[in-house]
């Protein structure tokens, strides 16, 4: 049969949106839930405009995640590289030498799937078949507001795979334009509480790595086992659990009265770490300083099988006000989900 041009595109085009309507249903149903195995999704509300990738879709950037997600201030401004990936489902570990193997990336490379609940929420799921830890979990993004997102995360552990009595997550975020590398956050020092700053210079380098609650314990782990991201920080801690950054909301270092903070913010303090590394180079072949990982961790420890476990989080990018407005966003934040 021969076809020409117009009748293969719009043949081709209706094809689509029948495939489309039979997985989804219909467009215009605003609270159904669709489950999509394979690409991408936009999601997001009037001030901030996300993609949401699962592996298969984002494989060449890191794996399921936003690519991009830019804010209403600065449109078309990715708030992450575009050869990258942010809020992004990295790493599995439970430190033991048995499981390096799969201690790194693994929930970037197996099967997800994408649950789009409505234009302003969605989410990446992990089943425990598709798991190399055959662990089930899913990541719910929520664009609520004019400068929040707000993260949920369940899981479900199926197979006891954690002699060591503890197993971790971990998300990562490669930023586009940050002022600089560090990150700030409220720690302890000697007994006192003040406001700390990682990824500062030091004569070897600079700082990078993990930051652990002040009072939680140091995670074991066996000879052999991927370590990078479980040995933390030995001095440097934090006491209330939210970090920030400072970024270039324009996308161009140069500029001033840019300024825009990225915050974020725990409902837990034992099981959450901070962690932050700088892998990028720049055109002179230096760490990109513009270009941090802004990182965290959540820890079960004595995990439990086939028990539901949860945490929430909160990104908030606006304009920054100073210190004292970002410790106001933690309070407020936490005397809501207190009060829910």
């Amino acid at each position: 049969m021969n076809f020409i041009p117009g009748t293969i595109a719009l043949f081709s085009l209706v094809t689509v949106l029948i495939s489309w309507f039979l997985m989804c249903g219909s467009p215009g149903r605003q609270n159904s839930e669709h489950v999509i195995r394979a690409g991408s999704v936009p999601v997001g509300n009037r001030y901030f405009t996300g993609v949401l990738h699962d592996n298969q879709s984002n494989k060449d950037r890191q794996g399921s995640g936003f690519n991009p997600l830019t804010h209403f201030l600065y449109p078309g401004r990715n708030l992450y590289r575009d050869d990258a990936v942010g809020l992004n489902f990295e790493h599995i570990m439970n430190g033991t030498a048995a499981d390096a193997g799969i201690s790194m990336f693994t929930p970037r490379k197996d099967l997800c799937f994408l649950n789009l609940k409505n234009d302003s929420t969605a989410s990446v799921i992990h089943k425990a078949g598709h798991s190399s830890w055959q662990i089930e979990s899913e990541m719910i993004y929520q664009f609520n507001g004019k400068y929040t997102i707000d993260l949920t995360f369940s899981v479900l552990l199926s197979k006891n795979k954690f002699p060591l009595d503890y197993v971790g997550f971990m998300w990562a975020s490669y930023m586009n334009c940050a002022l600089d590398r560090r990150i700030h956050f409220i720690g302890m020092n000697q007994g006192h509480e003040e406001w700390m700053v990682f990824g500062d210079d030091t004569p070897d380098g600079f700082e990078t790595g993990t930051i652990g609650y002040y009072m939680a314990d140091h995670l074991p782990y066996e000879e052999g086992a991927k370590t990078l991201n479980i040995i933390e920080h030995p001095c440097k801690k934090f006491v209330f659990p939210f970090y920030y950054g400072l970024v270039h909301g324009s996308g161009d270092p140069a500029a001033s009265r840019d300024t825009m903070v990225y915050i974020m913010m725990f409902d837990q303090k034992e099981s959450v770490r901070f962690a932050m590394w700088n892998f990028f180079r720049d055109s002179e072949g230096q760490p990109d300083t513009h270009s941090p990982a802004w990182d965290w961790q959540y820890l079960i420890r004595k995990p439990e099988l086939n028990r539901n476990y949860r945490y929430r989080a909160r990104l908030v990018y606006k304009p920054f006000a100073g210190r004292a407005d970002v410790k106001q966003e933690y309070q407020k934040w936490l005397k809501e989900i207190n009060n829910q």
